[in-house]
């Protein structure tokens, strides 16, 4: 098992991992095309949302992406008395609720890319049913 970072990295940008095509057709508005990822590929037609359980995978994600990244700065800022103890809790507490709303196409993009990454066998162009 080895992993492929071309796969992860043309997910990661909005691509399909198996076409390389743009997941997001034409004509869809930025608010979509930045925080929202479709059913499937406008190119290829491969199911980019899965089966009940799939979605866990860009939770971990999300939850990754604000607890090592976010909250470090805060804590950074914090010990470093740039704002008060207060102020980093309220932005912490803030972040937690509202920052996955804005991250979650990025996060579920980040997962497409992993989960195909670390398995590219699973790719319809390596034999798998696109409706999967």
């Amino acid at each position: 098992m080895a992993f492929r970072p071309d796969i992860f990295w043309r997910s990661a940008r909005g691509r399909c991992p198996d076409c390389n095509d743009d997941i997001n057709p034409l004509g869809v508005s930025l608010w979509k095309k930045l925080f929202n990822t479709p059913m499937h590929c406008a190119g290829c037609g491969m199911t980019l949302r899965r089966k009940e359980g799939f979605f866990l995978g860009s939770i971990v994600w999300n939850y990754g992406l604000i607890s090592f990244g976010v909250l470090p700065i805060l804590l950074l800022c914090q010990a470093n008395n740039w704002i008060s103890t207060d102020h980093a809790i309220q932005i912490a507490v803030i972040s937690a609720f509202v920052l996955p709303i804005f991250i979650h196409g990025f996060a579920w993009r980040l997962w497409i890319g992993t989960y195909y990454a670390f398995l590219p066998d699973q790719l319809p162009s390596s034999g798998r049913r696109l409706d999967d």
